[in-house]
């Protein structure tokens, strides 16, 4: 198989030029947590960011954030912008560039988060430039379906009763994957009992995906392991910290469940090092932390070349977030499914109006341009608790 013209044309960018966009205005939104009407656990905080050209037309995006931290990717955001409007001209590319450059080899996830998003936001503008998805601009097809999982994640529920039951709804519901995080407040044979009884409550034909949450242990991540093999895991996430790369590759070779990481970890260089290690199987960068969709693609081309599958996280809100991921999956040949928190898409449809469709276990692009939501941005201030806008050039009037 052939890598996909997305990442072919990346390679050779001056195709897709912006011309001469002029930055007049730059907004971030931060949402407040929310556990009112959620039917399962709690909805984070979430950043939202809009970027406005002196013609008007405005884009949307948005950069992964954690409790207490949210402030600090919003200022480092505004001031990448700040930085991006004063360059002669802007893209996704010039503004990697740009990126690359103020990190000077410190990138922490707080300013990859932030790059993520202003890249994110440049792409969206392009695709409403040419009025084409993002993903057909990228060599892929909007009417792809993408796989996808449901996400079982809460702070509070992790009793195994409840961890059938929502994995029973879901499946109800037309999830045919499922994650389940059975290292929460358990020990490890806690967490064998729990994977093995939602196996038996969910039936053998559904996949299951079992999440360790970076444990400090390999030993007892392999013991797990070979505990919850007869349950047929779909994959076996995060069993220790991704960066303890030597671990890592030895779990990998000590168990037989195909190993997935990546979610925490943010530019290209430790990408590069697991698969240089064969330390996975599955890579699962978050769309809105890996420090933009261009680093994304270049580590999907990576692990295609060792037949090493992509499979996005996403811990964002069903909105933004979710539809750039879906585009990107629609985009690439070796991508594996979707991560979905089913609770938080009726918390985005009080502010955005999304740009996909799910369907039992796909999902499915609209062909709006761009990345395709449209922020309710009444509704999102009522929703913020942190709104912030800076003028990115003096002579626009609506500063």
């Amino acid at each position: 198989m052939q890598l996909n013209s997305a990442l072919e044309c990346l390679k050779t960018p001056t195709g897709l030029n912006f011309g001469q966009i002029a930055l007049a205005r730059l907004e971030t939104w931060i949402t407040a947590p929310e556990t009112e009407g959620v039917e399962w656990g709690q909805v984070k905080s979430c950043l939202f960011v809009r970027l406005t050209t002196k013609d008007g037309l405005y884009d949307c995006s948005e950069a992964f954030v954690l409790p207490y931290r949210e402030k600090a990717v919003a200022e480092i955001i505004h001031a990448l912008g700040c930085s991006a409007s004063k360059l002669k001209s802007i893209s996704p590319w010039i503004f990697r560039d740009l990126a690359k450059q103020a990190a000077a080899r410190h990138q922490s996830s707080e300013f990859s988060a932030a790059g993520s998003a202003l890249e994110m936001a440049l792409w969206d503008i392009l695709g409403k430039l040419l009025n084409a998805p993002l993903c057909d601009l990228l060599g892929g097809n909007h009417n792809r379906a993408i796989p996808i999982y449901g996400n079982i994640w809460s702070t509070t529920q992790w009793d195994v009763a409840s961890l059938e039951t929502r994995a029973t709804d879901l499946v109800a519901k037309g999830y045919r994957a499922i994650k389940n995080h059975p290292m929460l407040n358990h020990t490890a044979q806690d967490a064998a009992n729990c994977v093995n009884q939602v196996r038996a409550a969910i039936g053998g034909d559904i996949a299951l995906l079992v999440d360790l949450d970076s444990q400090n242990n390999a030993n007892a991540a392999i013991q797990i392991a070979q505990a919850i093999e007869p349950a047929h895991p779909y994959w076996f996430e995060e069993p220790i910290d991704g960066g303890d790369i030597r671990a890592l590759t030895q779990i990998r070779k000590d168990q037989k469940l195909r190993v997935a990481t990546g979610e925490k970890h943010c530019g290209l260089s430790n990408f590069r090092a697991i698969l240089a290690a064969g330390a996975a199987d599955i890579l699962n960068a978050d769309i809105a932390a890996i420090g933009g969709i261009l680093d994304l693609l270049d580590i999907a081309e990576l692990a295609y070349q060792q037949g090493v599958q992509i499979s996005p996280d996403c811990w964002n809100s069903m909105t933004v977030a979710a539809a750039a991921m879906l585009h990107v999956c629609a985009s690439i040949p070796n991508a594996e499914m979707a991560e979905i928190y089913p609770e938080y898409i009726q918390h985005g449809e009080k502010f955005a109006f999304t740009a996909f469709l799910l369907e039992g276990e796909y999902a499915h692009l609209s062909n709006k341009p761009g990345i395709g939501v449209d922020l309710n941005v009444s509704a999102l201030h009522d929703l913020c608790e942190h709104h912030q806008s800076t003028c990115l050039s003096l002579a626009e009037a609506t500063c």
